[in-house]
């Protein structure tokens, strides 16, 4: 499916005719999904979505109605109802790649569009005009918000599992973690890292930004409303911290292996040494 098939898009985007004359107020809701989704097939799969923007996928499923989709697994729909967004969720859990739906991860944002200017305040982003652009750059700071939401909790949950074993070192010098325990938890450290480096490398100012100062503005004053570089550096301290656990117990683990085979061969030095003098003092 090539961009031709894309539709055509107006300078402003039609808003759906259920709000106040002269400003509308359009709902978002944030949901993530565990795996990654591939756009292409996606749109192979669905071709009966009007599509607006093809990376990332910009869907119109109804007039005035938009959904955004990131590969890093987060869906954005715009003032859609509940139906229609379960109906997107469906085709998404049938998509190779794409995981579970995860509750716990989730996110609103009201929009109020048909002010004087662009401005963002707590919780409500105010909008001249829609325009793709602006709905492309809300809808991937959201997204990118809720992403940190999901990787923050994963890491939490590994830190809860290092608690005991650290309690346990502390207050009684004992180590009750086994060796494939440890790897597990370095092996989704690595992965929870390389999560965050793929999906939020995209903190990198998006280019419809370079040569729009009012879209660059919007851009920085949603990236510190979501507060996501001290949120991103908490997440990274945390895996720091993880890995140099990790690392620490690993240690302990080898040397402790090294010294137990130390005492093995040295059991088996005396064993074949007794029985050679047994050996020689019965058959002399």
């Amino acid at each position: 499916m090539d961009e031709s098939t894309l539709k055509p898009v107006p300078d402003i985007l039609l808003l759906p005719q259920d709000g106040l004359p002269g400003l509308h107020e359009l709902r978002l809701k944030a949901n993530l999904f565990t795996g990654q989704i591939d756009l292409r097939a996606f749109r192979a799969k669905h071709p009966h979505y009007p599509v607006l923007c093809s990376s990332p996928l910009v869907l119109e499923p109804e007039k005035g109605r938009y959904c955004y989709l990131s590969r890093f697994g987060v869906v954005v729909c715009w003032n859609c109802p509940e139906a229609l967004i379960q109906t997107l969720h469906e085709d998404l859990l049938g998509m190779p790649g794409v995981g579970r739906l995860a509750e716990s991860a989730t996110d609103r944002l009201k929009v109020s569009v048909g002010g004087a200017e662009d401005r963002v305040d707590y919780n409500e982003v105010w909008l001249g005009e829609l325009t793709l652009d602006k709905l492309r750059l809300v809808s991937l700071l959201l997204a990118q918000s809720v992403a940190l939401d999901q990787f923050d909790i994963d890491v939490s949950a590994a830190l809860a599992r290092f608690q005991p074993v650290v309690h346990a070192m502390r207050e009684l010098g004992l180590l009750s973690l086994r060796y494939a325990e440890v790897l597990k938890i370095v092996g989704f450290t690595m992965d929870v890292r390389l999560n965050v480096l793929g999906s939020l490398a995209l903190f990198d100012d998006p280019p419809e930004t370079w040569e729009n100062e009012a879209l660059d503005r919007l851009h920085h004053s949603l990236y510190h409303q979501f507060d996501l570089q001290r949120r991103l550096e908490a997440i990274n301290q945390k895996l720091a911290y993880l890995t140099d656990a990790a690392a620490t117990v690993m240690g302990v683990l080898t040397s402790r292996t090294s010294h137990r085979m130390e005492w093995i061969i040295i059991v088996l030095i005396f064993i074949e040494t007794a029985f050679f003098v047994w050996k020689e003092v019965l058959f002399r």
